[in-house]
């Protein structure tokens, strides 16, 4: 577990517009992750949800190619302890009014401490000045 708050929280978003050169936020992902300092952090929840995507895709391995997603990057697979995520989470919905993933991407960040969020997810952005408030963590994005 991080907790000394000098990590960015990579969105599952990010990393896969990283991995697929035709992502039209692929260029802007690239400058975006130059500009990240501070160590980077997914969580297991980031790669159930690139198998998923990378399945779903029809490609081979997606697995392994979740795991490259990940590395290429950057970023270290955090664990956490979802029973405390899920209870986290249900403080915070209410407030947050994020959906579920993305509720329990921003819950885990907070817990790992992480002090920044990078994502594209347009209803993330938007909540940005709640999130900001209630977790004390800023969101990063190239999306308005």
């Amino acid at each position: 577990m991080l907790t000394n708050n000098t990590c960015v929280y990579l969105d599952t978003n990010i990393l896969i517009a990283n991995i697929d050169e035709e992502d039209p936020h692929h260029s802007g992902v690239e400058v975006l992750l130059n500009n990240i300092s501070h160590r980077r952090a997914v969580s297991e929840l980031t790669l159930v949800e690139l198998v998923l995507v990378f399945s779903r895709g029809g490609l081979k391995d997606p697995v392994a190619l979740a795991v490259f997603s990940v590395e290429r990057v950057g970023a270290r697979i955090v664990k956490v302890d979802f029973e405390e995520v899920l209870k986290k989470a249900i403080d915070y919905t209410v407030r947050l009014k994020l959906k579920t993933l993305d509720l329990l991407h921003v819950v885990i960040s907070s817990l790992i401490g992480c002090s920044e969020f990078a994502t594209l997810d347009k209803d993330i952005v938007n909540k940005a000045e709640e999130i900001a408030e209630t977790l004390n963590i800023k969101v990063v994005s190239i999306t308005k």
